[in-house]
C-alpha cells in the first residue's frame, strides 16, 4: 500500500530544506509536482494546522507531517531523508531524519487514518527505521518500503 503511494518520484534523498516550514513546503511540492500555487498553499496550511495541535515528529528521528484539505482529491504522499533541520525535533530530542508527508481530502479521514496506522506499524521496526535512514537515494528508500510491505 505505502510503496504504491510513494514511488521514487515522490521521494527525495536528501531533502534540501533547513527549517521545518521549508521542509513542509518542499514535501508538498514533491507530493504534488504539477499543482497550482493555491493548491500547494492549501496543503501547506493543512499541515501547519495539524502541526499546531502537536508536533508530528514522533521520535527516533521519524516524522509524519500530515493534514487534510479539500484542495486535493484522495491521498497524496511524499518522503525523504532530512539533513540539518534543527527546528524539527521530537519530544525525545532526536532531530528528524526520515520524514513522510501524508495529505488527504477532508472527506478522506478513513484513508488518512489507515495510512497513518500503517506507517506507525512499520516504524516500530528498528531495522526498517535504520534502513530508511541509511538510504542513499530515492530508489533505495522506495525499495526498503517495498521490502517492509512484502509478507
Amino acid at each position: 500500500m505505502l510503496s504504491a503511494l510513494l514511488p521514487p518520484e515522490r521521494i527525495r534523498v536528501p531533502l534540501g530544506s533547513h527549517s521545518r516550514h521549508a521542509l513542509f513546503r518542499e514535501l508538498a511540492e514533491l507530493a504534488l509536482p504539477d499543482a497550482a500555487p493555491a493548491t500547494l498553499e492549501a496543503v501547506f496550511q493543512g499541515v501547519l494546522s495539524r502541526e499546531a495541535i502537536a508536533s508530528t515528529a514522533i521520535g527516533d528521528g521519524l516524522a509524519v507531517p500530515h493534514g487534510r484539505t479539500n484542495a486535493v482529491d484522495g491521498i497524496c504522499m511524499s518522503a525523504g531523508i532530512v539533513e540539518g533541520v534543527e527546528d524539527y525535533q521530537a519530544p525525545d530530542g532526536v532531530p528528524v531524519r526520515v520524514c513522510v508527508l501524508v495529505v488527504t481530502s477532508e472527506g478522506g479521514a478513513g484513508m488518512h487514518l489507515k495510512v497513518l496506522a500503517r506507517l506507525a506499524r512499520l516504524m516500530r521496526n528498528d531495522e526498517l527505521k535504520a534502513a530508511l535512514s541509511e538510504a542513499t537515494d530515492a530508489n533505495a528508500f522506495a525499495a526498503v518500503l517495498a521490502r517492509a510491505e512484502t509478507p
